[in-house]
């Protein structure tokens, strides 16, 4: 089933797609596509289609 939901990860120095990918395995998800929507001091939130495993 593909899900489309949005998640916060926390901001660092570099911005990596690696770094993005990483910190979205910790939710057990494999992302499909996903988009940075918003930026705060310390996160960033993403919108993220998903195949839920």
């Amino acid at each position: 089933m593909i899900l489309t939901d949005e998640f916060k990860i926390d901001k660092t120095q570099s911005l990596e797609s690696s770094y993005i990918e990483n910190e979205l395995s910790k939710f057990d998800i494999k992302p499909l596509r996903w988009a940075i929507v918003d930026v705060t001091d310390t996160q960033y939130v993403l919108t993220v289609s998903y195949e839920k495993i």
